[in-house]
């Protein structure tokens, strides 16, 4: 897996480290005493992470004293580790699959395709990303069949494919005090308190689709009308607002938690099989993002988690899908100096200053 990375700052307020402020006689357009940025030194960090998907069905209608309509369909992602290169608004990321998760449960190898775009600064990020899971596991096995329960196995779909798109726009009203990217990047370090309101908004869409039905056999009966369908597409747009934390000792240790939800409409497409239904509802979406570890001046390493999540309601049936990270980064900061000439004009580029 290779992946690129573009992180520019917003124009009208540049933000600067203090060394590029003495050669370049900048005057900083944040509170320098909380947040700090390097802009003008090389960081290498080193990173593992797994990448995981949950859709969780559950039906509104039938009493089910067994648990036998519960479908947590699951996705889990191997190890992803790799090298990350960051220097001013570039990132460059290599990472390579490695030990798939919980071996001693059986659990099956799904595939995972990740790409993601980011720009903005603290004031506010725009960004995208799209990922793809195939072969789920119905973490409700061991409840509708004896077999699994006794092999401590599990109700395995290869075929089972989801897809997850969103773009999003988030705009952090504290900017010039808390540092959203301080937490889950390398090219800040939050040295106080502090914290945000987040205003936010953007479209996404979600898919999930089998060669059969995506309940188990057992749980069908439980989901009326619902109960042989084989795709759900939905596209969503919506609004939100939350806020942002971060708490920081000895301008080092640090934990932060960041969250938002709002309302979406939601333009759904379910494949009955056969048959097909189609819907617009009002319903809820966000994202939770959580970190800590130690920033130091050189050094850093951040442990963080993050979840999208969306809320599909029918008369019939509920559908909460998650889109799940969580990573680990260790990583230093090598000064460079000011950047050479021929750098310097490039930054004054119309190419650079697009971003």
């Amino acid at each position: 897996m290779i992946s690129i990375f573009l992180m520019p700052s917003n124009k009208v307020f540049a933000q600067n480290d203090s060394i590029n402020d003495t050669n370049h006689k900048k005057k900083n357009n944040w509170d320098t005493i909380k947040y700090e940025k390097f802009n003008y030194v090389l960081i290498v960090g080193y990173y593992q992470q797994y990448r995981n998907f949950v859709s969780e069905i559950n039906q509104n209608v039938f009493k089910d004293s067994l648990n036998l309509s519960s479908t947590p369909l699951m996705a889990k992602s191997k190890l992803i580790y790799g090298l990350v290169f960051n220097y001013d608004k570039f990132q460059l990321q290599f990472g390579i699959g490695g030990k798939k998760q919980n071996d001693t449960l059986k659990i099956p190898d799904s595939k995972v395709f990740n790409i993601g775009f980011s720009f903005g600064d603290n004031r506010w990020i725009a960004e995208t990303y799209f990922r793809k899971f195939k072969t789920f596991y119905n973490n409700n096995s061991n409840s509708i069949d004896s077999i699994n329960k006794k092999n401590k196995t599990f109700i395995v779909s290869p075929q089972m494919v989801t897809s997850l798109f969103i773009a999003r726009a988030s705009f952090f009203t504290n900017y010039n005090k808390f540092s959203c990217k301080a937490g889950y990047g390398c090219n800040y370090r939050q040295k106080k308190s502090a914290a945000s309101w987040i205003i936010n908004g953007g479209i996404s869409n979600f898919q999930l689709k089998n060669d059969t039905s995506i309940l188990a056999g057992p749980s069908q009966k439980y989901y009326s009308e619902y109960a042989k369908v084989n795709y759900i597409n939905t596209l969503n747009v919506g609004i939100g607002g939350g806020a942002a934390l971060s708490i920081v000792l000895f301008k080092a240790w640090f934990v932060n938690a960041t969250g938002t939800l709002g309302p979406d409409i939601q333009f759904r497409r379910y494949n009955l099989n056969p048959g097909v239904r189609t819907m617009t509802n009002l319903s809820w979406s966000g994202y939770i993002k959580l970190s800590g570890g130690l920033n130091l001046k050189k050094c850093y390493l951040i442990l963080a988690y993050s979840s999208d999540y969306m809320l599909l309601n029918t008369t019939a049936m509920q559908n909460k899908t998650q889109s799940v990270t969580v990573s680990f980064l260790l990583g230093w900061r090598f000064n460079t100096g000011v950047p050479k000439p021929w750098y310097q004009k490039f930054q004054k580029s119309k190419v650079y200053n697009m971003f």
